[in-house]
């Protein structure tokens, strides 16, 4: 495993059963990956009193088991969106080598909707961009969701999503039009990957969405949510004033923000989220290294 700059509790790395499911010594250095990950994160938010809490099934892990969810593979935490553009500002100038702050200005093809933070010298690759000759960052890493307001009225809500669905999905083939597949024979799409990539052209319809996620932030709003990474849903979401109530919660030997209002979002996600239902991997299809870059996999 990679170095980390976070000191380990004694036997942590060991192979352990959890609540029937086996957590082997891989994942557990998966986990110690991302958590020293997180430990960056909450580091530069704690300088610049920057909010951030736990989402995602990372949140229902803090809930239900105190950690992990056993057989979950990743790290999910939500910011404002305000927080999070400072943090887009800070954050590149605040991590060093291996750490790595990826978002579509930093790391342009990735257009997730989000950033993240990984750790460059290893490996968290999806089996689908194998073959694709994908330049963006590709280590281990958590995820960073900025919340956006969405309208109060349904009909106008359904609208707004149906529009960022459409502009998403824009930006995905202009990405896939910049990067080649390995073995690539078409001589247009080569010459135009060629030509995007020298002169630096930006992915012009995923700006254009990430400005739309933002257009209610300046309007009074009961509901927020991660529409820059799920426009096509219109569950998850948060009440907008949430985030003036965070306390901290233990997950794993670290602590994690929380908002007080947490238990109604994870009802309004999951629905009977306090029954466990056994799984794999929830991405399933990942190539995961501790030791190794992704580079080495391309």
């Amino acid at each position: 495993m990679v170095p980390l700059n976070i000191e380990l509790p004694e036997h942590f790395l060991e192979e352990e059963e959890r609540e029937g499911y086996i957590v082997t010594s891989q994942m557990k250095e998966l986990w110690a990956v991302q958590i020293d990950l997180l430990f960056q994160l909450d580091k530069i938010c704690k300088k610049y009193i920057l909010r951030y809490v736990a989402d995602g099934g990372t949140l229902l892990g803090v809930f239900r088991h105190k950690g992990y969810i056993p057989w979950d593979d990743d790290i999910d935490v939500c910011m404002p969106r305000s927080d999070y553009e400072e943090l887009c500002k800070i954050a590149p100038k605040e991590l060093k080598y291996p750490y790595f702050f990826q978002n579509e200005n930093t790391d342009p093809g990735c257009v997730f909707g989000f950033s993240k933070i990984c750790n460059s010298d290893t490996a968290m690759v999806l089996e689908v961009n194998k073959n694709r000759n994908f330049k963006f960052n590709q280590g281990i890493n958590i995820d960073i969701f900025p919340q956006d307001n969405v309208p109060d009225d349904e009909e106008e809500q359904k609208k707004f999503f149906e529009e960022l669905q459409i502009l998403r999905r824009k930006g995905k083939i202009f990405r896939n039009r910049m990067h080649l597949d390995n073995g690539e024979k078409n001589t247009i799409k080569k010459i135009f990957a060629f030509i995007m990539e020298k002169l630096k052209i930006k992915n012009y319809p995923y700006f254009k969405f990430e400005k739309a996620c933002q257009r209610y932030n300046n309007k009074d709003c009961k509901l927020c949510g991660s529409i820059s990474f799920r426009p096509e849903r219109c569950i998850g979401l948060r009440h907008t004033a949430s985030f003036s109530n965070i306390e901290e919660k233990p997950f794993e030997f670290f602590t994690l923000p929380c908002t007080t209002d947490d238990e109604w979002y994870l009802t309004d996600f999951y629905g009977d989220w306090k029954t466990p239902v056994k799984g794999s991997s929830l991405h399933g299809g990942v190539i995961i290294d501790t030791d190794k870059s992704y580079k080495e996999f391309f």
